[in-house]
Parts: structure tokens; C-alpha cells; sequence
């Protein structure tokens, strides 16, 4: 018996689509009980029952099974979850009265439930409307043995299905995510923006896209991707200035064991993680001259190799990059190579900063108001008068992201529907108040103050901004102390995160 079940076992666990467990379960069911008629019910999350696969059913009976089968020993299985074993249906006082036993003559019959970790999901029926008694204890046994394994790999195959399919439906999210028509604007600019790249997107031409930080480019890059014929494959985002130059080269074109100190194994880098695929090169300026080399051979020849191999490997992948820097400028400069830049530049596309689109400021703001409203459970939300005029007001040095975070802070403190400019940041409403009429003030000295702060603010911006949000830099090119400056930020509720790439 044991040698038995095990061959089973072996049978029904190789297999890992559902249909297939199914298939190969009811055949070895059938064989080994002698039923006359076999299936197996699968129930979804609310309880009703999906066919899945019988045995010795003509094709009526296959399309009809409820029609053709006792509902109402099935029912009771479901319902208290135990296993049901008959040697005569017809004088058996639980069930005899029972129409559709009564109707399809049954006299042997079992039913057993499916479960796994405690989680119920279907049952093993078998039935013989020609003699009594053919299910044994012996039998009895076994099918309820080998129940147990089909039960254990029909949940596995169940997982795995839910789970593709729910990795089916994140792809499809992205795509739909990304489509061109869901990148909000109304502003002319864009507009002919997104026509350019919905006319590049399919082809495989080098894209750059021009932007200060906060605008978007990597949306941009995104919505190339995902309305590419690479669609399918990976987009890596890399952010050529977040790592150290020691590992560029490595993360780039991956390694072999041994190449260096700590290389313990071998590593695929992301050019050949992304086979097939994009990859997005974010602050392309930042590469070092060593890489630069690196990637302008792999662009030129499409060829690569690990560090410490000397095996050359096919590069296949599409290259999209973007800098919030004048790459012209640093070629003058001798710190980007010449060469790098016109094998780069096929496809440019600058972004406008947010402060260029005022028309799109309360559209987008809107639709952040929906996206953290849902998040916050706060539905309904909206702009007062005097909220919109602020943001429409405000100068954007952090762009869509520090409109983004202005909105999501707002939405996190209205205790009402009405988002006002008590939800926003200080600098948002200072700013209104200073682009005003001297009639809000109580007096000169009042609005000489006023104008102080924002001349304050907008010097700490330009700072931050110059050097990319750090705040060390920032600090030392006003000529004071990282913790006066960071005060200062903290007064004006100004976010460096927001100035960083």
C-alpha cells in the first residue's frame, strides 16, 4: 500500500499547472477505487463550486456536472469539512431521501474534502450507480491518503496561478500606468513633448531627456519603455551619481568570481539583467571618465565583458539617459566626453520646470489629492479658493515633487473636505502673501520683514539647488554653519530631498 500511495504521490506532485493536477489525480482516483464516475470541485473565495475535471462523463455530463451528480452529498462535505463513505447511498438514513440520489440510483459512493493549512478548496467525489460496496476501508484509505497530496499540490498550483496572475496584473497596471494619455498636463509644451516620444517610443534611437530635478524625467523614460516593443522586459533605473566609483563599473557590467577583493561570486550586472529590456541612466553627467569609456564602447560595439573576464558578451538593450545639467557645458569643460555626448544626443527632449506649466499646477494637484486621498481614506477633498491661489502663486523649486509632497502633507492634516492654506506648507503661503498688496501687511515694517523671509528662502533654494541637495555644500556656499542652515531650512520648511535627483 505504502509503495503504492507513494507512486501516486510522485504522480500528482510533478505536476504544477492546476489543470494538470487535476487530470492526473482523477485518473489514478478512478483507477484505483474502481468508481464508475469521478470529480473533483474546486470553490472559489465565496463558496460556489467550479468544475474542473471528471472522469467515465459523457460531454453533456461535462458541461452539466451538477445536473449528474449528488449536490447533496457534495454540500455536506463542504460544510463540515469531513469525508463521507457509502457502501448503498439508496439506505443510508443521512442521505436516502436525498432527490438526487433517489434520481441517479447511486449506491457506492465517497466524497472526500480538500485542504491544506487549514485552507478548504474543494472535493474528491466518486460514485458506482452498479454496485454496492466496492469502496473498502483498504480504498477508503488510500484515496483519502493520497487526497491528502493531491490537496497539498492543487494548493501549490493554485499559489503559483494566483500569483502570476497577480504579476500579470501589476504588468498590466504599469502599462496602463505609464500609457501616454495618463501623463496629466495641459499645457502646450508637454503637449508636444508626449507627441514626440509617443512617435520615438517604439523605435530603438538613444533618448535624453533634459529636466530639473522633480520634473518628471524618469516618468518620461517609464512611458518609453512600457509603449516599447521592450515592454515585456526590464526597465533598470540607474542613478549614475548614487554609487560609489569603485563599484560603477562592477553594477554596470557585473564580475566573475575572483575579480576582486570580496568578488566571493560571480555577478550578472544590469546590462545583462535588463537583456532585452531598458535601462535608464538618471544623472548621466555624473559618470566618471573611466565608465564613460565603458559605455560609449558598448553603445558603439554593443559588446561588454565581466570585470576580470575577458568573455565578451551582446548587449541588448535599448539606453535611455537624463541629466538636470548642460552636458554641452561639460564637454567644453573637458568633463564629458565628446564623443559620449553625440553618440547620446540622437533623441533630445527637455522637460519644462512645473513653474513654466502654470496651467497644469491645479490639474496636477487634483489628481495628487485623489491618489493620497484614497491612501488617507478621505474622499471628496478639495481646494479652497484662497489653497489654490497659493499653489498657483508658489515659484516650484522642487517642481512636480514639491508640488506632490505640499499636497500630500495637506491631505494628511484636513480635518474636513476642504483643503485651505493652513494645510500647506508656511513657504506657500508667505510666498502669496508676499506677491500681494501692501494692504495685507499692518504695516512697512511688517512687509519689509515679509520680503526679508522670502529673499531668505529663495537664497537657501538657490543653494540647495546648485549643488543638488546637499546640505553641507549648500550650507558652506552661503558661508554658514550646516546647523544654522538647516534651522533656516527648517523654518521655511524647505525638504533638500525635494532638489536631489
Amino acid at each position: 500500500m505504502q509503495d503504492q500511495l507513494l507512486r501516486l504521490a510522485k504522480r500528482v506532485l510533478a505536476e504544477t499547472e492546476v489543470s494538470s493536477v487535476l487530470a492526473v489525480a482523477m485518473d489514478q482516483l478512478v483507477e484505483i477505487s474502481k468508481a464508475e464516475r469521478g470529480m473533483i470541485i474546486l470553490f472559489d473565495k465565496l463558496g460556489n463550486g467550479i468544475f474542473e475535471t471528471a472522469r467515465n462523463l459523457d460531454k453533456k455530463d461535462v458541461k452539466n456536472p451538477e445536473f449528474e451528480v449528488s449536490r447533496t452529498i457534495i454540500d455536506k462535505v463542504k460544510t463540515n469539512r469531513r469525508p463521507l463513505c457509502f457502501r448503498n447511498a439508496l439506505e443510508e438514513p443521512l442521505i436516502q431521501k436525498s432527490k438526487s440520489v433517489i434520481r441517479l440510483q447511486i449506491l457506492s459512493v465517497m466524497c472526500l474534502p480538500l485542504a491544506h493549512e487549514g485552507d478548504f478548496f474543494g472535493v474528491v467525489y466518486l460514485d458506482n450507480r452498479t454496485m454496492r460496496g466496492i469502496f473498502t476501508p483498504q480504498i477508503f484509505d488510500i484515496v483519502g491518503s493520497f487526497a491528502d497530496f493531491i490537496s497539498m499540490s492543487a494548493h501549490n498550483a493554485l499559489k503559483l496561478k494566483g500569483k502570476e496572475q497577480r504579476i500579470l496584473g501589476l504588468e498590466s497596471d504599469l502599462r496602463s500606468k505609464y500609457q501616454f494619455n495618463e501623463i496629466i498636463s495641459h499645457n502646450p509644451k508637454m503637449m508636444k513633448i508626449l507627441k514626440l516620444v509617443s512617435q520615438v517610443a517604439n523605435s530603438e534611437a538613444i533618448i535624453t531627456i533634459h529636466g530639473e530635478s522633480g520634473t518628471g524625467k524618469e516618468l518620461i523614460a517609464r512611458a518609453i519603455h512600457f509603449n516599447s516593443s521592450r515592454s515585456s522586459k526590464p526597465f533598470i533605473p540607474i542613478n549614475c551619481g548614487a554609487l560609489p566609483e569603485s563599484l560603477l563599473e562592477s553594477e554596470f557590467f557585473g564580475h566573475v568570481k575572483g575579480a576582486f577583493t570580496g568578488a566571493i561570486n560571480g555577478k550578472a550586472g544590469w546590462f545583462e539583467t535588463a537583456k532585452g529590456g531598458t535601462i535608464f541612466l538618471d544623472e548621466v553627467g555624473e559618470m566618471t571618465s573611466a565608465l564613460q569609456v565603458k559605455l560609449l564602447r558598448v553603445l558603439q560595439t554593443g559588446e561588454y565583458s565581466r570585470v576580470g573576464s575577458r568573455e565578451i558578451q551582446q548587449a541588448d538593450v535599448r539606453v535611455l539617459t537624463a541629466t538636470n545639467q548642460n552636458l554641452l557645458e561639460h564637454v567644453n569643460e573637458g568633463k564629458f566626453r565628446n564623443d559620449l555626448y553625440y553618440r547620446l544626443n540622437v533623441i533630445d527632449i527637455e522637460l519644462p520646470p512645473l513653474r513654466e506649466r502654470k496651467d497644469d499646477i491645479l490639474v496636477l494637484a487634483k489628481h495628487f489629492i485623489n491618489i493620497y486621498g484614497k491612501k488617507c481614506k478621505k474622499n471628496n477633498l478639495r481646494l479652497s479658493r484662497e489653497a489654490e491661489a497659493c499653489l498657483l502663486a508658489f515659484d516650484y523649486p522642487g517642481n512636480i515633487r514639491e508640488l506632490e509632497n505640499a499636497v500630500q502633507r495637506s491631505v494628511t492634516l484636513a480635518e474636513e473636505n476642504v483643503i485651505t492654506p493652513q494645510h500647506l506648507p508656511a513657504s506657500m503661503v508667505q510666498n502669496r502673501r508676499v506677491l500681494g498688496t501692501s494692504k495685507e501687511f499692518s504695516s512697512l515694517t511688517e512687509a519689509k520683514r515679509s520680503a526679508a523671509e522670502q529673499a531668505e528662502r529663495e537664497f537657501v533654494i538657490d543653494c540647495l539647488r546648485a549643488v543638488k541637495g546637499g546640505v553641507r555644500k549648500a550650507a558652506k556656499m552661503a558661508g554658514i554653519d550646516a546647523s544654522n542652515f538647516h534651522k533656516i531650512m527648517k523654518k521655511h520648511e524647505i525638504d533638500a530631498t525635494s532638489f536631489k535627483t
